[in-house]
């Protein structure tokens, strides 16, 4: 059910005209609303002792203000991108390709920097879970975006 809703809620952010003038507000919203299903996925599946708990939020939630952060570059991008799409010069296609690549290259980074921050303080399964949850939703999350996104134009 909660797989359902997240997918719901991300037709809706990529269904959105990028050229209306609420863009940015209706995202947000959408945004908010898939971290909270995130942090209820995850509170239902960690299985976490009261001690792994105290440890494990605190750092789930530095995380999350991270992600939330490159949510924006990545949001700024689908915005340029859609904006560009109908008259998509060569330059522009160029450098928006350099910047999803570096925001992937980020997500990456940050993704391993929080797992070996966990791998201090948490066991290895703990933080084994975790990883597994946040690919999991990453991946249903990545693939709903990429379908709603047309296809660079041939000319």
């Amino acid at each position: 059910m909660k797989n359902l809703t997240i997918v719901l809620l991300l037709g809706l952010f990529f269904s959105v005209n990028a050229q209306t003038k609420y863009f940015e507000t209706d995202i947000q919203g959408i945004r908010s609303d898939i971290r909270e299903v995130s942090k209820e996925i995850f509170a239902e599946n960690m299985v976490l002792t009261p001690d792994e708990a105290k440890i494990f939020w605190p750092l789930y939630d530095e995380y999350m203000a991270e992600v939330k952060i490159l949510g924006d570059k990545e949001v700024a991008l689908t915005e340029e991108y859609m904006l560009n799409y109908m008259l998509m010069e060569e330059a522009t296609a160029g450098n928006l390709l350099e910047d999803i690549l570096n925001l992937e290259r980020d997500k990456q980074s940050l993704k391993s920097e929080y797992v070996r921050k966990m791998k201090k303080v948490l066991p290895a399964k703990v933080v084994g879970r975790f990883y597994q949850i946040e690919r999991r939703l990453s991946l249903l999350i990545d693939a709903e975006k990429v379908s709603r996104m047309p296809m660079l134009k041939k000319d």
